[in-house]
């Protein structure tokens, strides 16, 4: 079959179609004025919504026995009334795109047709239908389902054939001239050839979201290095040194002549890669404070309230009245902590899989600090952005729900943070009692060195990532032992996090220091420097060893171990 689009345009209710031969029936059952039309009384999937794009697909259609997708754009703003006058659309460019990749063998969702709607020559809307990919799902989401955990021999095979054969794949589009400019596990989709629960898998990779792609005569390194470290960075989570390697090794070096080994390219592609993981990161740091596709601004009264889209203002405010209630009451069963700074409570709320939520409250103490609050933000806000920065960042935290900031002639008092309740898991301290505290069964020996090595390589992970929590003591963490028998945590106190350009030695050392102090003296002296060594092995810091290793020490020395029982407060002697 040729994929070269033999197609034919069309004009109907002003707006223009180019159809693939075949395909002319889209015409009539396609408006771009009423998008949902289309699924006429059948079930169809909303993919993605958003302020300028909106996709749905719509299985078994009578279009395609496979089913159709349709991406709809809306104009972002006035430029792109003059953007359009000048530049191809994106639906243009997907179609020019899809056309050429099929015709050079590379796999990609058959297009059907593209319609532009145009008021007085200036672009109001556009719309791309193309064959929907059967058995087919994201690769970054077959990723992180597949390869989450410890993963068997078997497994670790499938993960090795996957990567090279997905180098294979990369180096395959860079050679026939092809950058996507957004290259990430999500925008490639695996098909499933044969059954998904076969053993042998059998699969086809596919490139997705053409409108990023550019067709050039030759990619540069740079071009290249950029593609392959935007792949590195979206398979972060599941990338080891090893697997980092093997990928380079099945791309191949020669493709970039003046890099001599294997190691070589990989140290650079993770270089590139940390840099634009930190522009991502800091892109969407403060998206919970706009409105966009997540979350939502209102103003009641003198409250401004930022929350998570999918729950009820009302409830909110709600709760910070039973939590008012509780403190002029001094109910204890749902208090957690009063002090002069901050109150916590605790309720019952149901809403999807969330059972119950803590309601942090933090107090103006003095006048200064509401003079801070007009040039700073206030503890709340910084807790609301850190506490989503750590979700965008790749860590579990209590998922902040809605700030509410009350405030008096425009300068915020008092601030209320509303966050799940991190029910399932338990404070690490106590977690580290109820476990480890006596002599270990057979078995519980492999389970502490699990529970030490998973907790080493998150600390390390974060550190990696520019992530610095100020009080990082264990009684701010929360254990979550999983099915697999491996171990998630979960960050508290979210006004105490930062999200730095680099993270020095010195604050390394003080997390560190921090965890050393205030871990149960059941961890012995050779499970911490477990701990150490697996952090410094994923840090590639083995260099610095014998110096944070004094310098842990040095201030250890001089203090007792502080930690949180199940009866309070304990110190222990070294």
């Amino acid at each position: 079959m040729s994929y070269n689009i033999a197609s034919i345009k069309a004009v109907k209710n002003g707006t223009r179609w180019t159809i693939r031969e075949g395909y002319e029936a889209l015409l009539d059952k396609i408006s771009l004025d009423d998008l949902r039309s289309m699924a006429n009384g059948k079930p169809y999937k909303l993919i993605k919504e958003t302020k300028v794009r909106t996709v749905i697909s719509i299985p078994g259609s009578d279009i395609s026995d496979g089913g159709i997708y349709i991406k709809y754009f809306k104009r972002k703003g006035y430029s792109d009334y003059v953007k359009y006058l000048f530049t191809p659309t994106r639906t243009r460019t997907e179609w020019k795109v899809a056309g050429e990749l099929l015709g050079k063998g590379i796999n990609t969702a058959l297009p059907l047709a593209i319609a532009e709607k145009r008021i007085w020559s200036l672009l109001d809307s556009s719309m791309l239908v193309t064959k929907a990919v059967p058995r087919s799902e994201p690769l970054m989401e077959y990723c992180q389902t597949t390869f989450n955990g410890i993963l068997s021999g078997e497994k670790l095979a499938e993960k090795k054939k996957l990567l090279n054969d997905l180098a294979g794949f990369v180096r395959n589009i860079h050679e026939k001239g092809f950058f996507h400019n957004d290259l990430h596990t999500g925008n490639i989709l695996i098909k499933f050839n044969n059954d998904y629960f076969s053993p042998a898998k059998d699969y086809t990779l596919y490139l997705m979201d053409l409108h990023h792609v550019k067709i050039l005569k030759q990619l540069s390194k740079r071009k290249r290095l950029h593609n392959l470290a935007q792949l590195f960075n979206s398979l972060s989570s599941m990338l080891t040194k090893s697997d980092k390697l093997g990928f380079v090794k099945s791309y191949g070096i020669n493709a970039l002549d003046d890099i001599k080994n294997e190691q070589e390219l990989t140290s650079q592609i993770e270089s590139q890669s940390s840099r634009i993981r930190n522009v991502h990161y800091r892109s969407r740091l403060k998206r919970c404070m706009k409105e966009s596709s997540n979350f939502s601004r209102k103003k009641i009264n003198d409250m401004k309230m930022f929350l998570r889209k999918g729950y009820d203002t009302n409830s909110f405010l709600e709760l910070i009245g039973k939590h008012h209630n509780a403190l002029a009451n001094n109910d204890k069963d749902v208090i957690l902590k009063r002090d002069f700074k901050t109150a916590l409570t605790r309720f019952p709320f149901k809403n999807g899989e969330i059972r119950s939520v803590v309601v942090k409250q933090y107090k103006t103490t003095c006048g200064l600090n509401l003079i801070k609050n007009i040039f700073r933000n206030s503890a709340g806000r910084k807790s609301w952005i850190a506490g989503n920065g750590l979700s965008v960042y790749g860590f579990n935290s209590a998922r902040p729900l809605a700030l509410i900031e009350k405030k008096v002639m425009g300068i915020v008092e008092d601030s209320y943070l509303i966050m799940e309740d991190a029910i399932h898991s338990l404070e690490m301290d106590r977690y580290i009692l109820k476990n480890f505290h006596n002599q270990p069964l057979p078995g519980e020996s492999k389970r502490k060195r699990t529970f030490i090595n998973d907790f080493a390589k998150t600390i390390a992970i974060m550190h990696n990532r520019n992530v610095f929590h100020s009080d990082l003591k264990t009684c701010n963490i929360m254990v979550k032992e999983k099915d697999d028998k491996s171990f998630d945590f979960i960050f508290l106190d979210f006004d105490k996090v930062a999200f730095n350009e680099e993270l020095s030695i010195r604050k390394r050392i003080k997390n560190l220091t921090q965890i050393n102090l205030s871990t149960p003296g059941c961890i012995t002296i050779t499970d911490r420097f477990r701990f150490l060594r697996e952090y410094l092995k994923q840090c590639n810091m083995a260099d610095e060893k014998k110096t944070m290793l004094r310098e842990i020490i040095n201030i250890s020395k001089t203090e007792k171990i502080l930690y949180v029982s199940f009866k309070g407060d304990v110190t222990e002697d070294w």
